[in-house]
């Protein structure tokens, strides 16, 4: 029988990382307080993994922060001025072009819609049909996955999602532009009376594709505690946020097979305005943005970590839509003209090389200082007698205990039955296939 002592060790490992699914083990110097004794301890700390699929504990906890990061950006709080809540304010939703037709899943209402509805049949070039018409469910595994996956245009898809970082740059360099012209300012004149900030996540939609949220807000020029100008409202910053995303574009490098010259953005973006002082606002948009911070592109552990060889690739159990979006990444890293792109170290994101979640400097707080704060509150609630500053070295991952390892699962999977604190909302925002 397993002694009293053993499960009291197991509760205090499982207890000490927070219910992490890999935690990491560390070896150095502690302190005894009450008798002044130095003694070489361990020590287990989170993996602090974002990615569900990787550790559900931990991923909570950041998508928790990034709650708390979009929220304050928009109603104030963590150290942004309140008046910020008062500062025009947008949700902003960009998708790509289309590189072929896919199967489609419901409306973001929920409702179920035909698929691909066509009144004369026709067919594509390699004799498949391109109508369509089942009601397929949100969790339907044909949806997103191509009517013809021949006709589909992998190559032209993986360099759209590896051109989008500097799509946005573009794009958000484009805003300041638009804003400018339409305040009657030059470009660099205009953030001494007005600052564009945002926050941004990444979405991959079904067919593979980079989709991207954000909240874009507009400040005076010295930052979140002053307000814009009176002419800097919210129906100007729309028509700039519109004017921007459908001008800016980038040269993608030509490749044989590939139907793409220039990264766009897509015909269908969603620009909304927010409404100052209504929290349901600020709580809903903080969620809906706040839960794809802690995905991977397919949003299964498959794809969580860079691929390091062909023959992992072969292995990879994913849809056949994903997986030959893999392929092409991986094909066409080898290719001289794409070096730059590092398609390889990014087969595992489909060729997108880009931050999955990030913001202009003054939009909100951070993830350090939030991280800062809690780490201050749990040391000073900490009833133990020691001290674990110092110097600590990696010696690996895992519990000690193989009970603590399926404790931590249990019950971090019993958590995640429990609704989160975090309030959850929805948008007017459709997540196209």
């Amino acid at each position: 029988m397993t002694s009293a002592s053993h499960w009291r060790a197991v509760l205090a490992e499982v207890d000490q990382t927070g219910l992490c699914s890999n935690p990491i083990r560390l070896r150095g110097i502690t302190l005894d307080r009450t008798t002044g004794e130095l003694a070489e301890g361990a020590l287990l700390v989170p993996c602090k993994d974002r990615r569900a699929s990787v550790c559900p504990s931990c991923s909570r906890l950041y998508q928790a922060d990034a709650w708390q990061l979009v929220a304050a950006g928009i109603r104030g709080g963590k150290g942004v001025d309140a008046g910020v809540i008062g500062h025009p304010q947008l949700f902003v939703t960009l998708t790509a072009p289309s590189f072929g037709a896919v199967h489609r899943g419901p409306r973001a209402s929920g409702v179920a819609q035909v698929c691909r509805p066509r009144r004369k049949a026709t067919s594509c070039p390699h004799s498949r049909s391109l109508a369509c018409f089942a009601r397929h469910g949100a969790d339907d595994p044909l949806v997103g996955e191509p009517l013809c996956a021949e006709c589909f245009d992998y190559r032209g898809a993986v360099l759209w999602n590896a051109h989008v970082p500097r799509l946005w740059a573009r794009t958000s360099h484009r805003l300041y532009r638009e804003v400018a012209r339409a305040g009657c300012v030059g470009s660099q004149d205009l953030r001494t009376v007005a600052r564009l900030s945002y926050i941004k996540v990444v979405e991959f939609q079904r067919r593979g594709l980079v989709h991207l949220h954000l909240v874009v807000r507009a400040d005076g020029g010295s930052g979140p505690g002053a307000a814009p100008p009176r002419w800097l409202d919210v129906e100007v910053l729309a028509r700039s946020v519109g004017a921007a995303v459908s001008s800016a574009k980038v040269p993608v490098p030509p490749v044989q097979g590939a139907g793409i010259r220039w990264a766009r953005w897509g015909a269908e973006h969603d620009v909304r305005a927010l409404v100052p002082g209504e929290a349901g606002d600020s709580t809903a948009i903080a969620a809906y943005v706040a839960k794809y911070a802690t995905k991977t592109a397919d949003g299964t552990a498959w794809l969580a970590h860079p691929l390091r060889s062909a023959a992992q690739v072969a292995r990879l159990d994913l849809r056949p839509h994903f997986a030959a979006m893999v392929h092409t990444a991986w094909s066409l890293g080898l290719r001289k003209e794409l070096r730059h792109l590092r398609l390889r170290a990014h087969a595992h994101t489909l060729g997108y090389g880009g931050q999955f979640s990030s913001k202009s400097l003054r939009f909100s707080t951070t993830f350090a200082a939030l991280r800062g704060a809690r780490a201050a509150y749990v040391r000073g609630d900490a009833d133990d007698d020691f001290d674990y500053d110092g110097e600590w070295r990696y010696v690996g991952r895992g519990y000690v205990h193989r009970e603590s390892d399926e404790l931590a699962r249990a019950l971090a999977e019993a958590s995640r039955q429990v609704p989160a604190s975090v309030p959850k909302g929805s948008s007017n925002v459709s997540s196209t296939p």
